[in-house]
């Protein structure tokens, strides 16, 4: 009987597998930490690359305002159409900084293209806004324009003939203006040296006009009073200044910050020639001594007390008063005579129409505003 052999096979061995598992899990793993680590990198890359272009594009913005709050009207408002001039600045912190131009586009419009840079990274954005030219329109039709009693003696003189100016890029002269504006004769006296209006050079020396209202001292185009006075670049704490006149900082350049520098127009190419701030005191105004240019705003009388002399628009809430010698305006005067006050013009003072002095005033005056709607775009 034959026997046979019952064979088994023996198992294989399986211990190479688990090393298998083992290392395709570490390589699993590894990938997976890889991938997050990638993601977190690129995340990390992601945040800092938008945080560099939100600090470019908040000093393109800075850049922006900057440039609209501090327009440089004495330049900018006298470009040709289509004309630029370069606009730069840093921000405080040192975090960035912007440079671009402002251009002109038409009597009115001006582009200002800004673009700013984030210091870490040199991130970049560039933005443009849309800027119109704030016209301020004076109803300055005569030398002094006034309401209510006003008196005239003494050596004063009123002269309507066109002074022009020291200054070039000045208008053509203008005929011979009217010497006092007022609304009825009546309110009008002369003494002394002014008998009979005889003090008085205009065509007429008096014109009467009742049309003379409110709006006639405090509405001017684009602005009334309290946007002028929001405008105001130097603000008076008192009300009495002496020995007015430009001053210098140490580096040469205008001293802007200084009270009694009211810019310098006997010496238009002297660095405070082109600066003609608004001026704006918040009560009675005492002045004595020293010149000044651009736009003088009293919120209640004005008293020259000699040897004062100014450039450009004087807008007199209250009465003007003058007394002593050596008081000159050039350009044209109003006094509101708004708190029922007498204007008392006596000693030797002089009050000319100067149509120059007169449109650097206003130039200076007419600033930059972004358009409401529209204003602004980024630009690429």
């Amino acid at each position: 009987m034959a026997h046979h052999m019952m064979s088994t096979s023996k198992p294989r061995d399986e211990r190479g597998i688990a090393l298998i598992v083992a290392v395709l899990g570490i390589v699993v793993v590894g990938a997976l930490f890889t991938g997050f680590f990638m993601v977190a990198v690129q995340e990390n890359r992601v945040g800092h690359n938008s945080r560099r272009a939100e600090q470019a594009f908040a000093a393109a913005e800075h850049g922006i305002n900057a440039t609209i709050a501090n327009w440089n009207a004495m330049s900018w408002n006298d470009l040709a159409v289509m004309a630029s001039d370069t606009v730069w600045g840093t921000l405080s912190g040192g975090t960035g900084s912007y440079a671009g131009r402002v251009q002109r586009l038409n009597n009115e419009i001006f582009l200002v293209d800004v673009t700013g840079v984030a210091n870490a990274g040199r991130a970049r954005q560039r933005i443009g806004a849309f800027v119109k030219l704030r016209n301020l329109l004076f109803d300055i039709q005569a030398v002094l324009t006034t309401r209510g009693n006003s008196q005239i003696g003494g050596n004063a003189g009123v002269n309507g003939n066109d002074q022009g100016g020291p200054w070039g890029k000045c208008p053509p002269l203008e005929g011979l203006k009217p010497g006092i504006r007022i609304p009825d004769a009546d309110q009008l006296t002369f003494g002394g040296g002014c008998k009979s209006a005889s003090c008085i050079d205009g065509d007429p020396p008096v014109d009467v006009d009742p049309s003379i209202d409110d709006d006639t001292f405090f509405e001017y185009g684009d602005a009334d009073w309290d946007l002028l006075v929001s405008l105001a670049t130097k603000r008076l704490p008192g009300d009495n200044y002496q020995n007015i006149g430009p001053s210098l900082t140490g580096g040469g350049d205008c001293n802007t910050a200084d009270i009694k520098n009211w810019g310098d127009p006997e010496n238009p190419t002297a660095p405070c020639g082109d600066y003609l701030p608004i001026i704006y005191a918040p009560g009675n105004l005492t002045v004595n001594t020293g010149v000044g240019q651009g736009i003088l705003l009293v919120e209640g009388d004005l008293s020259a007390q000699g040897k004062f002399e100014f450039y450009g628009i004087v807008i007199v809430k209250g009465s003007l008063m003058s007394a002593g010698n050596g008081n000159k305006f050039h350009g044209g005067v109003m006094a509101a005579n708004f708190y029922i006050d007498n204007n008392m013009i006596f000693g030797t003072v002089d009050l000319a129409y100067s149509s120059c002095a007169l449109a650097r005033a206003q130039q200076a005056g007419s600033g930059g505003t972004p358009l409401r709607s529209r204003g602004w775009i980024q630009l690429f």
